[in-house]
């Protein structure tokens, strides 16, 4: 990956470049970690310890964090609380709990949608499986984007972000109200869940995936951040956008997978 710009407008910043390449990165929002090109051997970059640090998904998500926040870890890294790999290790790790949140809201919403299709899975045919899946992919998207607006103008805290939210954990009033229940008389929920989502859900996971589960450095340095008073809630809050899209790759992806078992089986 391209060597990192400094972040520009907070105590982080200490960089210079001779080319026109930094007046690209002035077009970046205030306090934001970009990538520069080098196009000169006499270009001169001197990277703070933070930009250097951070690549990949965790510099894409540190982008996304409040001014604030950028600089508050800006401050402690430059302090010496804590690391730049500290910071990008904990932003991998909070992306990958966002990640497994909306995984498992997102199985189940798709079972709370589509209890019709729970209670006869043995005849489901692919095609029914992927528009049940695009459909709830699709109900996704447009719940995270109404919680985007309203946090852009400033309702974080209003009674209809509440409302999202509980839409987003797959509780929706009403959802397949008007289905027959996929539980079967004499069996708990929880074995007759299990049963039928093997059969054709695309919400389905690999035990200790690191997709979503995170590693020993990465769980260390979230505790490191939380020590040194980093909210922890507010990273995985920014989070969500970019685990809801890595989530319905993922589950669009194992879908198409299903669906071509499903259809060489005669469904």
């Amino acid at each position: 990956m391209d060597a990192l710009s400094p972040l520009a407008g907070t105590p982080a910043a200490a960089a210079t470049k001779t080319t026109s390449a930094a007046q690209g990165a002035a077009s970046n929002p205030p306090g934001a970690a970009t990538t520069a090109t080098t196009t000169s051997a006499k270009d001169t970059l001197s990277l703070s310890p933070l930009a250097a640090s951070l690549k990949g998904p965790s510099l894409d998500l540190f982008n996304k964090l409040k001014q604030n926040e950028r600089t508050l870890l800006s401050g402690l890294v430059d302090s010496g609380k804590i690391t730049g790999d500290d910071v990008n290790n904990a932003l991998m790790g909070s992306l990958k709990m966002a990640r497994s949140t909306a995984f498992m809201n997102g199985g189940r919403m798709f079972e709370s949608q589509n209890r019709g299709l729970f209670a006869r899975a043995a005849t489901v045919t692919a095609d029914e499986m992927l528009k049940a899946t695009d459909d709830t992919l699709a109900r996704r998207k447009e719940l995270v984007a109404r919680l985007g607006e309203l946090d852009k103008n400033g309702q974080g805290g209003s009674a209809d972000y509440g409302e999202i939210l509980r839409a987003l954990s797959g509780v929706e009033p009403g959802a397949g109200a008007d289905q027959p229940s996929a539980e079967p008389h004499g069996n708990s929920r929880a074995t007759a869940h299990l049963r039928q989502t093997r059969l054709f859900s695309p919400y389905y996971m690999k035990l200790g995936d690191p997709f979503f589960i995170r590693n020993g450095e990465e769980e260390a340095a979230s505790n490191k951040l939380k020590e040194a008073g980093v909210s922890l809630s507010s990273l995985t809050d920014a989070a969500r956008g970019m685990a809801e899209d890595n989530v319905a790759d993922m589950v669009q992806q194992q879908a198409s997978d299903r669906a071509e078992i499903m259809r060489r089986n005669g469904g």
